[in-house]
């Protein structure tokens, strides 16, 4: 007998307000991956997830997985909290005030 096969879609609603959004591409730093929604620094090196001793370098947040060596990352915007991806050690407290620097607001 034929089963019918059921998926479920669970969206990720990042965008939070209508703060205006500016985006640019970099380069992702050698031997790194970027995660999407993950908050990024860039160096000379080239872009990489932020650290939680190199908050005071932030750049964005990354809009989508870092591919063929490049990512599209956010300089502006509102931004649920929940909905970042955090890397090990960072913390939406620590960002929130690093990130109002850049006019990223994280609610």
């Amino acid at each position: 007998m034929y089963e019918i096969k059921r998926d479920e879609l669970t969206r990720k609603n990042v965008l939070a307000g209508d703060f205006p959004i500016v985006k640019d591409v970099g380069e992702v730093k050698d031997g790194e991956t970027v995660r999407q929604y993950a908050p990024v620094i860039q160096t000379a090196d080239g872009i990489s997830e932020a650290t939680a001793d190199g908050l005071g370098d932030l750049y964005g947040v990354a809009a989508a997985d870092s591919t063929d060596g490049g990512v599209v990352v956010y300089l502006t915007g509102e931004f649920f909290a929940d909905g970042l991806t955090l890397p090990d050690g960072v913390t939406v407290e620590a960002l929130k005030p690093a990130f109002r620097k850049l006019n990223i607001f994280l609610k």
